[in-house]
């Protein structure tokens, strides 16, 4: 049985390059594993394959995590020259979605 996605949003991914990728951004509900670890699948459709759920020790820190990993992905993603819009075609306004997790925090 595949995760359960509990949020999700329809986006394109526009490339450095010009090209034009329909995709989603979405988080899975996290899964308890044992009693220190929890999974929380995460989707970049569009952007870049996924290979592997979140880990943390618990429900909450994984999602947490997970929430975190793609701000650092969409953040690397417009540094590089993307841009991530609406099916519409306007830019998604990303720091409304992910306020301080949309930072690069690496020294």
């Amino acid at each position: 049985m595949g995760p359960t996605w509990i949020a999700e949003e329809k986006v394109v991914f526009v490339h450095p390059s010009g090209k034009r990728a329909a995709g989603r951004i979405a988080i899975a509900s996290p899964v308890q594993i044992d009693a220190n670890e929890a999974h929380c699948a995460i989707a970049l459709e569009g952007c870049q394959p996924t290979s592997g759920p979140i880990i943390g020790a618990s429900p909450l820190q994984a999602l947490l995590l997970a929430a975190r990993f793609i701000g650092f992905r969409l953040h690397d993603f417009v540094s590089s020259g993307g841009r991530v819009v609406d099916p519409g075609g306007d830019d998604l306004p990303l720091e409304s979605f992910f306020g301080p997790l949309l930072c690069d925090v690496r020294p």
